[in-house]
């Protein structure tokens, strides 16, 4: 199963559109969209993208109860984490389970936040950020995007940039069996 992940699209609306351009011509029926802005996601529900998403703590959504913070799910036998903040935040409520402590053991964690493009293995869990979609480079960083490849027993993903589609970072990783 194939998935686009962005993150901190920060209303860079023409620059998700060419995201989801790029997602449309390699077959990609699901995106997550991990916050910073929340209502951007709409760019991608009217392409006809099935939708995961999760608001960022500058959204006004990250404070509205019917809208969970973080989610678990499971995708193609993977289970995912989706979060805006890779660790615990003051504007956190109260239930928001803390992403360094999960309860329920899961194979990825997918974060924004820090606009940093991110591949990490933190006790058998990867962490993912897909960095930013700004205009422009920021904290260093251009703005980049991800796509997962899913399978039972491991995970492809790679880190693309905007700007031309090249990649930054890849990597293959197995999965261990989860209970």
């Amino acid at each position: 199963m194939l998935v686009g992940v962005v993150s901190d699209t920060h209303g860079n609306l023409d620059g998700l559109r060419r995201v989801a351009a790029r997602f449309k011509s390699r077959g990609i029926h699901t995106v997550v969209h991990l916050g910073d802005d929340y209502l951007d996601l709409a760019i991608l529900e009217q392409a006809g993208f099935q939708m995961l998403a999760v608001p960022g703590v500058y959204c006004p959504e990250y404070t509205d109860p019917a809208i969970p913070n973080r989610v678990l799910v499971e995708l193609a036998g993977v289970k995912l984490f989706l979060t805006h903040t890779p660790t615990r935040h003051r504007l956190d409520a109260p239930g928001d389970p803390d992403p360094e402590a999960l309860e329920s053991p899961v194979h990825l964690v997918l974060f924004g936040h820090t606009h940093v493009p991110t591949v990490d293995l933190r006790h058998g869990t990867i962490w993912l950020n897909p960095g930013h979609l700004k205009e422009r480079n920021d904290r260093g960083h251009p703005p980049t995007f991800a796509v997962l490849e899913l399978f039972p027993d491991a995970v492809r993903l790679e880190i693309l940039h905007l700007e031309d589609g090249s990649r930054l970072l890849a990597g293959e990783y197995p999965l261990p069996p989860q209970t």
